[in-house]
């Protein structure tokens, strides 16, 4: 029993420690709480506490410090801290579409009908942000001038303040448009049909820890990739974690958004683009001139997923 438990302290010393921050909740969130679920990050050698930190700014902080190695989140974050003179990369994004339905009251029936109204993001510079500024730009709409934008909070919190009356429009993670059908409420807009690529489910690092410790990122990854598959085929796992993270009850809910997100979305080996970062730059550039001094092929680095995929290692 003693030469057992020494066994399992050591075992367990040999786990390297490291912290994934993330700022977003849906975009395929459920990999990675999964990938520790089901140990597969203890598999590759990593101890990996996951802890949810409101604000994608909040999380580059953690990164600069030290004490985050990993952040997962939006792309518009990598940027602002480029431009802010701190380097990080995105090495991996779970999903390049728009992943999004824009959400009404049933009195809302077309998007003209949204001006003069309120309508919630996340916080502004978010993900949320671009992407119901670009939605309401492709109808027509000035986001300046025709509506009024308020910080709400996530997709939970955005669909509240829709079913309450607070605000008359959101874009919601696919989790949350069950929720938001049962309610009674309207599906303005699906834009996922949006033809633009768009990173989503973002994760990245430092240029500093790639350069340091390639072997850490590398064992992330392959866990990461592995829970893709897992989450991907192992359904009574995947919709455990679906329940516990998006808030969904019903087993039908949970089984609609498990296939539509596995079949539609989530990619085997999740490659940022440079496409993808481009549409966010160019939204991005707009505003700020020294966004427009970056290139995309900087700000993305796919070299683990490749190698992966080279090898064979997910079929």
């Amino acid at each position: 029993m003693l030469a057992a438990l020494i066994l399992s302290a050591a075992r367990a010393d040999a786990l390297e420690r490291v912290i994934l921050g993330y700022s977003g909740v849906g975009s395929g969130e459920e990999v990675h709480h999964l990938a520790k679920q089901v140990g597969l990050f203890k598999k590759y050698g990593l101890d990996v506490e996951i802890v949810y930190i409101p604000g994608g700014s909040t999380v580059v902080q953690g990164m600069v410090s030290g004490e985050i190695q990993f952040g997962r989140g939006s792309p518009n974050e990598v940027v602002s801290a480029n431009v802010a003179g701190f380097h990080l990369k995105m090495i991996a994004a779970l999903i390049n579409k728009f992943v999004y339905s824009f959400v009404t009251p049933p009195s809302i029936t077309k998007p003209a009908d949204l001006k003069g109204k309120n309508v919630a993001i996340s916080r502004f510079g978010s993900g949320s942000d671009f992407i119901t500024r670009m939605a309401l730009k492709s109808w027509g709409l000035d986001p300046a001038k025709d509506v009024t934008i308020l910080q709400i909070g996530n997709s939970p919190e955005r669909l509240a303040a829709v079913a309450s009356g607070k605000v008359h429009g959101s874009i919601l993670s696919l989790s949350q448009t069950p929720r938001a059908k049962k309610m009674g409420l309207r599906v303005l807009a699906d834009l996922s049909q949006v033809d633009a690529e768009y990173p989503q489910g973002v994760l990245y690092v430092t240029s500093t820890l790639i350069e340091k410790r390639p072997d850490l990122i590398r064992n992330f990854m392959k866990a990461y990739v592995e829970a893709i598959r897992e989450f991907k085929t192992n359904k009574p796992a995947a919709y455990a974690v679906i329940e516990k993270s998006s808030g969904l009850t019903d087993k039908a809910d949970i089984e609609e958004y498990h296939n539509v997100l596995t079949r539609n979305f989530l990619l085997n080996y999740p490659m940022p683009t440079v496409a993808g970062m481009k549409t966010v730059l160019d939204d991005l550039g707009g505003k700020n001139p020294k966004v427009r001094e970056l290139k995309p092929e900087d700000l993305i680095d796919t070299r683990f997923l490749k190698e992966m995929k080279d090898s064979g290692f997910v079929k």
